[in-house]
């Protein structure tokens, strides 16, 4: 049974959330008299007040109350952690002794009153008398060991935490560096890459160029070198022309 504290003026008020609805019903060992006038329906809230003093009945025995509850006993997040039961030796103990009980070893009955401000409480073990005489004694020397223990439980709840909190941070941290070195590195690459790709296109450029230039060059030559022989051939045909007219005006 999970307990969670809603509000606290006196310890007058607790909600009880059951694990299950269980928790809260009429025990099925219990006759028809003593559930007819109990609620086997949880009520979501109850009064801490009202259970104080509330009887407690062994399994096995719906009829003889073996007790009552004598304080409710809450840890650091103000949830019940145990109940404490006053057998007023009713055990067959002289004096009579308190024992611790967890709240998983109990169910709250409410039984019908004419106030619903002030219910009544029936509270049934699900342990007999031998077995509650076995379970830890409420002192001085208990309380000092168990509040020992709860408080260390909670530092290392505390440290867990906390180590858990710094593991995620660094995690983290860790993966963002790696992104941002790996984003470096693409842009890096990236850069390089369009660098080399300006250089090629540069290069290709540049040979294409002097391709061209050769190019034209020998045409030049070539056309020059057509020119010349068309001249020299023309300037050979002209002398032989002015040798034939030489010729022709001797012979006359």
């Amino acid at each position: 049974m999970t307990v969670k504290t809603t509000a606290i003026t006196g310890l007058t008020a607790i909600t009880l959330a059951a694990g299950s609805t269980a928790a809260f019903a009429a025990d099925a060992d219990q006759p028809s008299s003593a559930s007819q006038d109990a609620s086997s329906q949880t009520q979501g809230m109850y009064s801490a007040d009202q259970l104080m003093d509330a009887d407690v009945y062994a399994k096995g025995d719906s009829k003889n109350s073996i007790g009552e509850i004598e304080d409710v006993l809450l840890d650091n997040g103000m949830k019940i952690q145990s109940f404490v039961v006053e057998t007023k030796g009713k055990l067959g103990l002289v004096g009579g002794k308190s024992y611790v009980i967890s709240p998983n070893n109990l169910t709250v009955q409410t039984l019908k009153t004419e106030h619903a401000s002030e219910p009544n409480y029936r509270i049934n073990l699900d342990m007999t008398r031998d077995d509650l005489s076995n379970q830890p004694i409420y002192s001085d020397s208990w309380w000092t060991n168990t509040q020992k223990q709860a408080s260390d439980a909670w530092q290392e709840t505390k440290h867990g935490a906390n180590s858990a909190w710094n593991s995620v941070k660094n995690t983290t941290s860790g993966w963002f560096n790696d992104s941002e070195n790996q984003v470096q590195d693409a842009a890096d690459a990236t850069h390089d890459a369009a660098q080399n790709a300006g250089n090629k296109a540069a290069d290709a450029a540049n040979n294409a160029s002097d391709k061209t230039a050769d190019a034209a060059n020998k045409v030049k030559d070539k056309t020059a070198d057509a020119a010349n022989k068309a001249g020299n051939k023309a300037s050979n045909a002209a002398d032989q022309t002015s040798d034939q007219i030489d010729d022709a005006t001797d012979h006359n």
